[in-house]
């Protein structure tokens, strides 16, 4: 999937802020970022962003999944 960038400026009490709940939740910036504007739209109600969500814990899931099975593979 290409992404794209986008930037915008935060104050230095912000971006703090943005740090530590970022490092709180075990993410990164981008990421934390990211969650918390798809969580307002869907809050919102907008619809794109909750498919957007849902796909990326599918993804998430599948992620866990694969990691899990190569550490500890079923045997038949």
């Amino acid at each position: 999937m290409k992404t794209q960038m986008m930037q915008f400026r935060v104050t230095d009490e912000e971006k703090e802020l943005i740090d530590k709940c970022a490092k709180k939740a075990r993410m990164t910036v981008s990421e934390y970022i990211r969650a918390c504007m798809l969580m307002e739209m869907v809050v919102d109600g907008e619809m794109q962003a909750l498919k957007i969500i849902g796909r990326t814990i599918g993804m998430k899931a599948m992620d866990a999944l694969s990691r899990r099975l190569k550490v500890n593979p079923t045997t038949e």
